[in-house]
């Protein structure tokens, strides 16, 4: 494991939790998809609030396809691409690799 989370390609450790300054900070990895990325996203957060995709907010009226163009013509792996935005009570991290950083700062989808 990196010092800021996961290393790329460090598997073992892409999915855990851990507090941060009192905040819930979650690492999961996504496939590095274009097709599939904003819908695995969409999945991934559902499931981490107990809600249906269909009430979390419009994901591409916050965002547009940032996450589906991270995927979709990826630079070098030395790039370390990484893309960085608030959604749904969340501060979200999209690494190229597929990786996910997600910083609770709220306590759910409603409030």
């Amino acid at each position: 494991m990196g010092e800021h989370g996961p290393s790329p390609g460090d598997d073992s450790d892409r999915r855990h939790d851990e507090p941060d300054d009192g905040k819930r900070i979650i690492y999961r990895e996504i496939p590095p998809d274009s097709d599939t990325a904003e819908y695995d996203l969409l999945e991934l957060l559902a499931e981490l609030e107990g809600v249906e995709m269909d009430e979390l907010p419009s994901l591409y009226t916050e965002i547009d396809h940032f996450v589906e163009t991270l995927f979709e013509d990826p630079p070098s792996s030395g790039a370390q691409m990484e893309i960085r935005f608030s959604y749904a009570g969340y501060r979200i991290t999209v690494t190229q690799d597929g990786g996910i950083k997600l910083v609770s700062v709220k306590d759910s989808v409603g409030t």
